[in-house]
């Protein structure tokens, strides 16, 4: 059942709202108590040798995170460092604390990666930047350290992972989603209080292209207001072009222009996805939304297909790898796959750049 349903039918009535209240209360002690155990000790954290960076956010859905590790980890490859990056690996299928090393050279079963792993390894694969999946970062952060030579490691989510000790905390924002009012989960969509952004050191508001610049101002002033130290970037997605998984070859952004076409996803935020495609003045006749991380089944690719008929069927990179491994003969008339780069605003690559690669390891 997808959780994003039952919630928004829950909140069609007065007890169902009144339980998603109480249940966001309990939330927000298991949070509060989890901080305070580890400010006090009782919960020990532990530190790497190198840098830790990590990359995270305070809300459920996309805000770009993983693009953003993308591109700071191939430009740290090529200034010469050895960057790896950690993750989780979400839904994946693998024995607890196994750490799954994805590099040149080294074997390793997809399915014990998980998807948004993989797609990772696939995009870095040829910067030589190694992926390693596990719940446990310090196995993996030691691995990384003992066995690849890395010398900066980069986490992909974590922000709410206090059991590794970081040297830098990235803090992503959507800013098409205004999280300011919000409410914890489950009744809202926020992981953490919004006092949580006071630990960043460094805040970059993403999907700028889709928020008004009164927006914008508001959420850097709140910004500052809870977090003066912080520095603050601003960053849009800026779609590249479509590419055919079947030929490898790309196709220009114009040549879907003013046509109509159908859209498959299963991200955290489908709307910016939806919204840059209807901003590349796509006619979108159908859309299919799926939970995030969902594992597309070759029912489910086959019924796409019928219904879209002979309209291009447009996806993305991380939806890509979740596809069944047939799905070639189940989509017979291809699809399409948006590219998209992550662009800053003003100087603003440049700073955070040099501010990740001036972090030094704390003692």
């Amino acid at each position: 059942m997808d959780p994003e349903k039952t919630r928004d039918n829950l909140k069609k009535s007065l007890p169902g709202r009144i339980l998603l209240w109480l249940m966001s209360l309990l939330y927000l002690a298991a949070i509060a108590f989890r901080k305070l155990f580890y400010a006090a000790g009782l919960i020990k954290k532990h530190r790497l040798p190198v840098p830790v960076i990590c990359f995270g956010n305070i809300t459920t859905g996309g805000t770009g995170k993983t693009s953003t590790v993308v591109s700071a980890a191939r430009a740290l490859a090529a200034a010469g460092r050895k960057p790896a990056i950690l993750i989780r690996g979400y839904k994946r299928v693998a024995p607890p604390g196994k750490v799954t090393v994805m590099a040149r050279g080294r074997d390793f079963n997809p399915q014990e990666a998980g998807d948004e792993a993989l797609m990772l390894y696939r995009m870095l694969e040829p910067d030589g930047v190694p992926v390693l999946v596990s719940c446990d970062r310090l196995a993996s952060g030691l691995v990384a350290v003992r066995e690849l030579g890395a010398d900066i490691l980069l986490m992909d989510d974590g922000f709410q992972h206090f059991a590794l000790e970081r040297d830098a905390d990235i803090l992503l924002i959507n800013s098409s989603a205004p999280f300011l009012a919000d409410s914890v989960l489950p009744l809202g969509n926020l992981r953490e209080p919004v006092s949580a952004v006071r630990r960043a050191s460094a805040v970059i508001l993403s999907h700028c292209e889709q928020a008004a610049e009164e927006t914008l101002k508001t959420l850097r002033g709140e910004i500052r207001r809870l977090n003066p130290a912080a520095e603050i970037f601003e960053s849009n997605h800026v779609p590249e072009f479509f590419l055919n998984p079947v030929t490898a070859k790309t196709v220009p952004l114009s040549a879907l222009k003013n046509r109509p076409a159908s859209v498959i996803s299963a991200i955290g935020d489908p709307a910016s996805f939806e919204a840059s495609l209807t901003a590349l003045k796509l006619d979108l006749k159908q859309i299919w939304r799926y939970p995030d991380h969902h594992i597309f089944t070759p029912t489910e690719l086959n019924s796409a297909r019928q219904a879209a008929q002979d309209l291009p069927i447009i996806t993305t990179y991380k939806d890509f790898v979740r596809f069944p491994a047939d799905w070639q003969e189940l989509l017979p008339g291809g699809i399409l796959i948006l590219s998209v780069k992550i662009t800053f605003r003003g100087d603003g690559w440049n700073k955070l750049m040099k501010l990740i690669s001036e972090v030094k390891a704390r003692a």
